[in-house]
């Protein structure tokens, strides 16, 4: 007496995110729109992306835009968190983005292994292996292509873990000048920058 149901009800993302998560699943063919719960409305703003961020110099700073950018819509910033590939990115980053970020009194923490460390408005960074089951309001999950290269067996289900922890804000980057072909067919979903996608 067991029958199949399709359950296409987003218990905490917001639509577009949703709709991004489900792409990844689908490879690009959405057969169910999700919706969110009764009573609750959440658009949220459109996934960005950049490419060309192949040192950390550069990638702090476009991750210090991004978050300037949350802090201006939200008034209060949110928990933040940044996916890295490797355990030898996480300190180089936190301290490049900590500097990036010190005129606003904003610290980023580097947390190996999964430990959820620092205070509650602390940016913080960790290996994408290790963030299952955690939460955030924004994520950044950087160098994807270099993830699809040296993980192509578990790219996708990465990607996909690391996508669905974000409840508003997402965003990607590649240290080349494009998305992984695993990520194209929900490229047309992403933009620039929060300030794009909100006007």
């Amino acid at each position: 007496d067991l029958r199949v149901e399709t359950i296409n009800v987003a218990y905490r993302q917001s639509r577009r995110l949703t709709e991004f998560a489900a792409r990844l699943v689908s490879g690009g063919e959405v057969t169910a729109d999700p919706s969110l719960p009764e009573h609750i409305e959440n658009e949220g703003v459109a996934p960005v992306f950049a490419g060309n961020l192949a040192d950390v110099p550069s990638l702090a700073q476009w991750l210090s835009q991004r978050i300037r950018e949350i802090e201006v819509f939200t008034r209060q910033l949110p928990s933040i968190a940044v996916l890295v590939n490797h355990a030898n990115m996480l300190e180089p980053l936190a301290e490049a983005l900590s500097r990036a970020l010190a005129d606003m009194n904003i610290r980023a923490v580097a947390c190996p292994k999964g430990q959820a460390i620092g205070p509650e408005n602390d940016v913080r960074i960790f290996e994408v292996e290790h963030i299952k089951g955690l939460e955030f309001e924004a994520v950044f999950f950087v160098d994807v292509d270099k993830l699809a290269e040296g993980e192509p067996d578990l790219f996708n289900k990465y990607i996909y873990v690391g996508a669905t922890r974000a409840a508003t804000y997402l965003g990607l980057t590649s240290s080349g000048a494009s998305l992984p072909r695993a990520l194209q067919s929900a490229s047309e979903l992403m933009t620039e920058d929060w300030e794009t996608s909100v006007r």
